[in-house]
């Protein structure tokens, strides 16, 4: 299957494949960030079809950078596929390959500033408060991780969530906040270059359309191998993902969905920038592990860029186990995700004949 290794290797990947086929490509360079071995880190933007087309199916993996394990995946299995044969003349496709190359390069989640992308698309002249986050973050981030202040910190987290559910721990942490740069989910304090890149991306390919149809790919929550089809802005939305993508899809406002509902995500800019009479588009997440063991490798992560040694051989013990939270590299999960995303672009090709 056509999985990356890693994300020098979805790069070289996604050139070949979308190289042999009618693409277009451009590539956004990161200015000031390499990868591990001093590769250059893009946002590449592949597009088949007429810059005016009347309709545009956008597919975008990376956002959350080590996610892009599965969604560069996801991208190359569709170009092997032969799928994106046969559109009708006034559809375009464009295929957004890593949104966030730096995270997907040094396994993070995270941007090269912390940043979680999908809490960075607000308007940051204005405060955005989260007390929740607010009295959990010394408990997520402790002083250490192998001694009495983790383990403090872990009795803490185990009765907050015994006294309040695991539910209310899950929003407070994963909800967005603006206040500890070092912390989980945080959203920054101005839009990051993935953010300006992402915008800058719509407006050339995608708001002169007259219908956008949208698939962003991430993973870490639902059950193992799962593709939740998530709508995370309106109800109106969320009818209309249903009657293109089918029943099952679930909405964050209803409380409903895996994922908690956040405001400043990229499907968010994407109806600013696009228009919501014009755009339906969802977020896909594919299940790995419970969510406790997703988090904590999370949160791991989280403190060894805040607190550790990124030389040491505890830190490749947590990049690895983070990479494993959020990819899981066995031929069944790989096939399960394979087949999911594909029979979603086939509604979609069905929808445009």
């Amino acid at each position: 299957m056509l999985f990356p290794t890693d994300y020098a290797d979805a790069r070289e990947r996604f050139r070949e494949l979308v190289g042999c086929a009618d693409f277009s490509l451009e590539s956004h360079a990161h200015p000031t960030k390499k990868g591990p071995n001093g590769e250059t880190l893009a946002c590449d933007i592949a597009r088949l079809g007429a810059m005016d087309a009347k309709r545009v199916i956008l597919i975008s993996s990376g956002t959350h950078g080590v996610e892009g394990f599965c969604g560069s995946g996801c991208q190359a299995e569709l170009l092997a596929s032969g799928l994106l044969h046969g559109l009708p003349g006034d559809t375009a496709v464009v295929l957004v390959h890593a949104v966030n190359p730096y995270g997907f390069a040094w396994l993070r989640r995270t941007n090269e500033d912390n940043i979680d992308l999908n809490r960075n698309f607000v308007d940051h002249s204005v405060p955005h408060l989260n007390p929740g986050y607010d009295e959990i973050h010394d408990w997520l981030v402790p002083r250490d991780w192998s001694g009495p202040a983790r383990t403090e910190a872990d009795a803490s987290i185990d009765a907050y969530i015994a006294d309040r559910g695991l539910r209310a721990f899950q929003i407070a942490m994963t909800g967005g906040q603006y206040n500890h740069p070092d912390g989980l989910f945080y959203g920054g304090k101005a839009p990051a270059w993935s953010n300006l890149t992402w915008r800058k991306l719509l407006r050339k390919h995608c708001v002169n359309a007259e219908q956008v149809i949208g698939i962003d790919i991430h993973t870490g929550l639902g059950p193992r191998g799962v593709g939740e089809a998530i709508c995370v802005t309106s109800e109106a939305e969320y009818l209309k993902a249903k009657a293109l993508f089918g029943e099952e899809v679930t909405w964050t406002g209803g409380g409903e969905a895996v994922s908690a509902q956040v405001g400043g995500s990229l499907l968010h800019a994407a109806h600013e920038e696009i228009g919501t009479e014009k755009l339906v588009m969802i977020a896909l997440e594919y299940g790995t592990y419970p969510i406790p063991e997703t988090l904590e490798a999370l949160r791991a992560e989280t403190w060894l860029v805040a607190r550790g040694d990124a030389a040491s051989e505890q830190a490749s013990r947590i990049k690895q186990s983070l990479k494993d939270a959020f990819f899981i590299d066995e031929p069944d999960w790989k096939l399960a995700v394979t087949m999911r995303f594909l029979d979603l672009v086939r509604k979609v090709k069905g929808s445009l004949s």
